[in-house]
């Protein structure tokens, strides 16, 4: 567990989950359903009877009780020589002391049947849980040795496969496959640089985003507002009466010196109280400010249909399953879309982004032998399909195939021509044959033709592939 759980917190998180969910969905079904509830029911029922109905009918409760425990559990007979005492005597008779003595008796025997029924559940549900714990920690252990294993074949998946308690175990002949095609694609060099070089048809680009902001910029200042009076802070000439100094009032108090005032007055001269104070005032201003950002756009997917006629039988189809697992390796390595299409008659797909869930599928084409007719016509018609779709719109397309087909629909190869001038799509193709259709072939962007029987096609295809590279 520990192996898994290190240096993944996604993984070691919903592990933790997984475990506290289970053991609430199993103590729930525990608690819910137990071979005990008849008796439970009978304790309900004991608990509210009256006790007229009590009297006539305490010895079957306590024939029962004695059939269903020991005496060390539960002594029946000294209740029932306790209860004998009071229902010798009428109920009628019964004295406040009768009646409290009894709900006493009672009460201890209903509390020690109680506690031995509580147990019993506890005991029943404590081995369910072992039980469902052993069965839980077998899958657990299972689930931990098909990661284990998996990493080891092909390191990249693990970072994608999460942890599913959920989902199957993988079939046992998935790795078995799995570990087959790996270890051909470990013992060729040329193969992993080939699968490399297909990673590269359509690389990252780099966009420039502008971005256009509108903000509001919000000031509050003090400003001095001499129409408020609340500060004196002076002294200055005006014609204020309001606000006259009691000197300047003094004037008028003497004939001689009335007219003086009265000059002061047309002059605005008189000396009164200066007042002033300050208010706060808020403005709004709109700005508009443009900002430029470089975005790198992920590596494109691409889409790949493989041709299992019967025609590919022996060295091509080798060379196709484990150019496809390299693919496959490369896709989740730079965390690129990939999708499958294997065609002859019919067609199959496989979206390798899902690979937690392909898997299976994966070995399960790895595994198949090629047979049947050649028919690339459904295989680029799904290949378009996908291209539609919001996931492979920036897809390129490559076709691994002899090419020793009949001539393709001419809708399809129309549409195939809309997205290579119109999308800026590329469609590649590797003939492994030397028989190959050559007008069809004059439909791809990019064609390699190889004989797959000769010496070293490895690395020719290498080197023809590597005119992507310098190209990007």
């Amino acid at each position: 567990m520990l192996f898994v759980c290190k240096n993944n917190e996604s993984i070691t998180q919903q592990i933790v989950l997984d475990t506290l969910f289970w053991i609430k969905k199993t103590f729930t079904k525990s608690a819910v359903k137990h071979p005990y509830e008849r008796e439970a029911e009978l304790l309900s029922g004991w608990s509210v009877t009256p006790v007229k109905a009590f009297a006539t009918r305490y010895p079957h409760l306590l024939q029962f009780l004695r059939s269903t425990y020991t005496r060390e559990e539960l002594d029946g007979a000294f209740y029932e020589d306790r209860l004998h005492r009071y229902f010798n005597k009428d109920l009628g008779e019964w004295t406040p002391d009768d009646h409290q003595n009894f709900e006493r008796i009672l009460t201890d025997l209903l509390s020690q049947w109680d506690a031995l029924l509580q147990a019993k559940i506890l005991a029943y549900q404590l081995q369910k849980y072992d039980e469902a714990k052993e069965a839980f920690v077998d899958l657990m252990s299972q689930k931990v040795e098909e990661y284990r294993r998996l990493r080891s074949i092909i390191n990249p998946f693990t970072d994608y496969l999460g942890w599913d308690m959920s989902r199957d175990l993988w079939q046992s002949t998935s790795f078995d496959t799995l570990e087959q095609y790996d270890q051909l694609l470990q013992d060729e060099e040329s193969l992993r640089r080939l699968a490399d070089l297909l990673g590269k048809l359509r690389e990252a680009e780099i966009e420039i985003e502008e971005e256009t902001f509108e903000k509001t910029i919000v000031r509050q200042e003090w400003i001095t507002d001499p129409l408020l009076k609340s500060e004196i802070v002076g002294v200055h000439e005006s014609k204020d009466l309001s606000h006259l100094l009691s000197s300047e009032a003094a004037l008028l108090s003497d004939q001689n010196t009335e007219m003086a005032f009265l000059k002061k007055l047309a002059d605005e001269r008189l000396l009164t109280l200066r007042y002033e104070d300050k208010r706060l005032v808020r403005s709004e201003d709109q700005v508009t400010e443009v900002h430029q950002r470089i975005k790198q756009r992920e590596k494109g997917p691409f889409i790949v249909c493989v041709d299992t006629s019967q025609s590919m039988m022996g060295r091509p189809e080798e060379i196709a399953k484990v150019l496809t697992l390299g693919i496959l390796k490369m896709a989740i390595e730079s965390n690129r879309r990939a999708y499958l299409i294997s065609f002859s008659t019919g067609i199959k797909t496989i979206d390798l982004y899902d690979i937690a869930n392909s898997i299976d599928e994966l070995a399960a084409f790895l595994n198949m032998s090629f047979y049947g007719g050649t028919d690339a016509t459904l295989a680029l018609y799904e290949a378009l399909r996908q291209l539609k779709q919001q996931d492979y719109r920036d897809a390129d397309v490559l076709m691994i195939s002899d090419f020793v087909m009949y001539k393709i629909d001419q809708d399809i190869l129309n549409e195939v021509k809309f997205f290579q001038h119109n999308k800026g799509t590329e469609f590649h193709s590797l003939a492994l044959s030397q028989e190959a259709n050559a007008e069809l072939l004059g439909r791809f962007d990019t064609n390699w033709i190889y004989d797959p029987n000769q010496k070293g096609i490895i690395r020719e295809l290498t080197r023809g592939l590597n005119t992507i590279s310098s190209r990007d």
